[in-house]
């Protein structure tokens, strides 16, 4: 300890002898591990941290269904669940929930909350415990629509209601209808989803009031709530899938027309469809590798300003080897001092770290759900940002390190060049390579994002976005039934097309690419033979008239919609292509039939084709789509779509004041432009972009200062070279390109090295890009050129420096 203890002094004084080298090793460090402690606080909040307050979650698992050709529904009915929770033999409990949005009103003011609609034994089976009175009773979620009761998060408590502790015991009035508070949940609770934090929790049985519009409790076809399971002592998950796809086959035997070909799957809490995290792993797992290799350029960086130290201090290294210190011992000074760097390198990061975790959260997905991440800096975080400092100090320092240890002692006591010397100098110039094709491979993938989003942005998708207003509209959550939503809809339409500037308007339950947006139907379709027609899920929107006007899709054939086609008239659909070409090719979709609700629902005639378009990704293939109208499938949430002659978004006021006036209890809520909402489908591509970019350019910017860094330090050992060549003769702009070619010649390594790599790495991205081929060379050549110049730089400025050599006084120094 007291040889260490003596080793970490001699170290820190001869760091501080040198400032300017240090503060640009710990800088450069720095950056490199704040940017990897950022990353891994959002990968830390999202993948490895525990649910909070919930217990022992490591025993949590999702349960979710496939369809037989393929399809994931991620969801159950009700009545499966049902027969899941009281008929499986693994699961000490079994808990349904489904997130919504519901209207929460207090003296006259409205408010969308998250909310969530959970069975009776959600919070036992959680194994969570309210913080104020208690959750809820079995017998509260037995009879539907007879216990209005709810439990409120913690943060509303405070928020909405001040913290008052008389609460408990109270209403609330939730979607036009009284609910008794029974119970505060305990802060921090964010429920069985990470990153989705509800803030009311309901009984199941109040499911008609919390969604109003349609009763899901009775319809086994219906898939619409999310399963999370615990699993009893002593069973595995391998023997938990097993005993489940027994009952489900059992479960789909005994209802063949619902569940026919119906399997099931068990995975570990956030390996499904539940929460955020299947959406946000991959570009999670992007991000980790990107800034790994950011951290690399700083090692390789910082291990050149160390090689460049320990030349410097051959003559003592070589001293102390000529005085009988061992290898070892020399060795174990140097990683001390890199250690000592890494360290202070870490300490810095931190608050690095810190400050910029705010900034990314700025990137998360824009869903109407709000999403609720905890990316604080937590033990674990401290623990990963110390360990990788080590790690970094032992990565940067070793190599020099064992280097330095080994001088050749007679040339180095004479100051001689040596072998070792040259071997030292192709290392560094190794580094610097290295540094470079690690930057190109970062601003090729940066580059290739961009361009997917500048395509994204410019490509069709199908309907046109331009001058169209859109705003959520949910009459269920304001009380209505059917008939007075409907009679309120059919009213609000007039008056919207009568304001000014507007050229159409229309509702539709589901707006294109919005997140999450995903609905489908079971389709029967009229006269085709085959074991699969029953119950194919199809996706499915439902519209009023002129809706294919207001976007601009064109409808290829037949006719639109009409307010003939009511309740009472005969049944109508619209289909897409792809529908139409999957299930009658050659032949005219018009005049068709199919049913809906697997079979259960009236015929339906085709009465018109619609155009393709994109509905749930930029990325999807043409995919079966039907449209439903509004007066034959009521929705009670609705959004409005309204296509202005001007900027939409001088229409926001007007359409806020037409529903008010109609029933200021009905509330609007997401109101934004198409072109806004397009960042939704947009996000990915845009936080890759933007992330990569940032990354890439500090990669760039550690890369050049390597190398100019090394060729400074180059010109510096060789200004007696320098001088006897100018000496003998040599020009200044021989000199020039003597310097600036050597620094281009390691560029080209570089970029030879980094196209090889990226060529392949690039690959793996083509899932993510948008439009663009993995290899793009236009978007090589900027890549290239954009390094090329940047490295002519580097290389210049010691160059210059190299040409105002004084011969004389070089060989006089000498």
């Amino acid at each position: 300890m007291e040889t260490l203890l003596k080793d970490i002094v001699f170290s820190l004084r001869l760091l501080r002898r040198r400032p300017g080298p240090t503060i640009v090793i710990v800088l450069s460090l720095a950056l490199g591990i704040g940017v990897n402690t950022t990353i891994f606080s959002f990968v830390n909040a999202i993948l490895l941290r525990p649910l909070p307050r919930v217990e022992k979650p490591e025993r949590l698992v999702e349960l979710y269904t496939s369809y037989a050709g393929g399809m994931r529904f991620g969801a159950v009915s009700y009545l499966d669940y049902i027969d899941m929770r009281d008929r499986n033999q693994s699961f000490s409990g079994i808990l349904a929930q489904r997130l919504t949005l519901v209207n929460l009103s207090r003296d006259g003011e409205n408010e969308i909350v998250p909310a969530a609609v959970v069975s009776g034994n959600y919070f036992s089976v959680l194994g969570v415990k309210a913080a104020r009175e208690r959750t809820f009773l079995p017998e509260e979620d037995q009879t539907p629509g007879t216990n209005p009761v709810a439990v409120i998060s913690y943060g509303l408590w405070q928020r909405r209601f001040g913290a008052d502790p008389a609460l408990v015991g109270k209403t609330i009035t939730v979607n036009a209808h009284s609910f008794t508070v029974i119970g505060i949940a305990p802060e921090r609770f964010v429920g069985a989803n990470v990153g989705l934090a509800p803030d009311i929790w309901i009984p199941l049985a109040m499911q008609a009031v919390a969604m109003p519009g349609s009763d899901r409790l009775k319809d086994r076809g219906i898939r619409w709530i999310e399963l999370v399971g615990r699993l009893k002592p002593g069973v595995s998950l391998q023997q938990a899938q097993a005993a489940l796809s027994t009952l489900t086959s059992q479960i789909a035997q005994e209802n063949p027309l619902t569940n026919k070909g119906t399997t099931a799957t068990v995975v570990k809490l956030g390996g499904g469809t539940a929460g955020i995290q299947s959406t946000l792993y991959p570009i999670l797992t992007l991000l980790m590798i990107i800034v790994i290799l950011v951290l690399l350029i700083a090692c390789f960086n910082a291990a050149n300003l160390l090689l460049a130290r320990a030349a410097v201090r051959r003559k003592e290294i070589g001293i102390r080897l000529a005085m009988g210190a061992s290898r070892a011992r020399l060795i174990r000074q140097l990683l001390t001092e890199g250690v000592l760097l890494s360290a202070a390198s870490g300490a810095l990061a931190f608050p690095l770290a810190y400050w910029s975790a705010a900034v990314l959260l700025a990137f998360q997905p824009p869903t109407s759900f709000p999403i609720l991440l905890d990316s604080k800096l937590d033990w674990k975080t401290l623990v990963f940002t110390v360990a990788i400092s080590f790690l970094t100090g032992i990565i940067f320092g070793l190599v020099p390190a064992v280097q330095s240890s080994s001088p050749e002692l007679l040339p180095v006591l004479k100051e001689e060049p040596t072998l070792q010397g040259y071997r030292k100098s192709r290392l560094r110039n190794l580094f610097v390579v290295a540094q470079v094709a690690i930057s190109f491979v970062l601003l090729i993938g940066a580059g290739l994002f961009i361009k997917s989003l500048l395509q994204a942005r410019t490509n069709s998708v199908g309907f046109q976005p331009q001058n169209v207003l859109i705003a959520s509209i949910d009459v269920g959550l304001g009380g209505y039934d059917q008939n007075r939503g409907t009679i309120f809809y059919q009213q609000l339409i007039p008056r919207i097309e009568a304001l000014p500037g507007v050229r159409s308007a229309s509702l539709a339950k589901a707006v294109p690419l919005d997140v999450g947006a995903t609905q489908q139907i079971g389709v029967v379709i009229e006269g085709l033979a085959t074991p699969r027609n029953t119950n194919m899920p199809v996706d499915y929107n439902v519209v009023t008239p002129r809706y294919f006007e207001t976007l601009g899709i064109p409808l290829l054939e037949g006719r639109d919609f009409s307010q003939g086609d009511s309740l009472g008239s005969p049944g109508v659909v619209i289909v897409n292509e792809a529908l139409a070409q999957r299930f009658w090719p050659g032949q005219h979709a018009l005049g068709k039939r199919l049913a809906v609700s697997g079979g259960k629902g009236r015929m339906l005639e085709v009465v018109g084709l619609a155009k393709n378009s994109k509905y749930y990704g930029l990325r999807e293939d043409p995919r079966p789509f039907i449209y439903l109208p509004f007066l034959q499938a009521y929705r009670s949430g609705m959004t409005l779509h309204v296509n202005s002659a001007d900027d939409p978004r001088s229409l926001l006021n007007s359409v806020r004041q037409q529903v008010q006036q109609l029933d200021q209890g009905v509330p609007i809520f997401n109101v934004k432009t198409m072109t806004e909402h397009l960042g939704v489908a947009l996000f990915e591509l845009r936080a890759a972009a933007v992330l990569l970019s940032v990354f890439g350019l500090l990669a760039l910017f550690l890369a050049t200062s390597g190398l100019y860094g090394m060729m400074a330090y180059s010109v510096n050992q060789r200004k007696k070279e320098i001088g006897i060549r100018m000496a003998l003769g040599a020009q200044r702009s021989d000199i020039l390109k003597l310097i600036i070619r050597e620094g281009m010649l390691l560029t080209l390594l570089g970029l030879i090295i980094g196209l090889a790599v990226a060529a392949g790495l690039t690959r793996l991205l083509s899932t993510l890009l948008y439009g663009v081929n993995a290899i793009d060379l236009s978007t090589y050549a900027i890549v290239t050129l954009l390094l090329a110049g940047v490295a002519f730089l580097s290389s210049l400025l010691p160059a210059r420096e190299a040409t105002k050599v004084d011969p004389i006084r070089a060989l006089r120094y000498e």
